[in-house]
């Protein structure tokens, strides 16, 4: 029994680390786009759902965008470039692991990653 246990605990502990994390988010306002660590992308239409499962994902993901003000630019032609400022969290269910992103993103020396625009 105990070994029965045991090769469970290491076939679970190895299906994870197989398993891609999220390495970025991109975020417009209709949109959530998640790239993996291997390369590959899943999206969600966050205007049709802000939380749920993301789409076209090897492994299921669940998402939930808490956006806390739009982007500057909505509404505008360059508002693709601009992401509006919000909280993802994304959740593995098979192991409840969480990871958490705020747009727009840091860069490495502290500034955003996007210019803002003048009130």
């Amino acid at each position: 029994m105990r070994l029965l246990f045991a090769s469970a605990a290491l076939l679970a502990l190895a299906a994870c680390a197989v398993t891609p994390a999220p390495d970025r988010v991109r975020l417009s306002a209709q949109e959530l786009s998640v790239r993996f660590q291997d390369g590959s992308t899943c999206t969600a239409d966050i205007q049709a759902a802000p939380t749920g499962q993301l789409r076209g994902c090897a492994q299921p993901l669940d998402y939930a965008v808490d956006i806390q003000h739009p982007s500057y630019a909505q509404g505008t032609i360059v508002e693709p470039y601009f992401e509006p400022y919000a909280t993802i969290t994304l959740t593995r269910p098979t192991d409840g692991r969480r990871w958490l992103w705020r747009t727009p993103e840091d860069r490495p020396d502290g500034k955003r990653s996007t210019r803002h625009l003048p009130r």
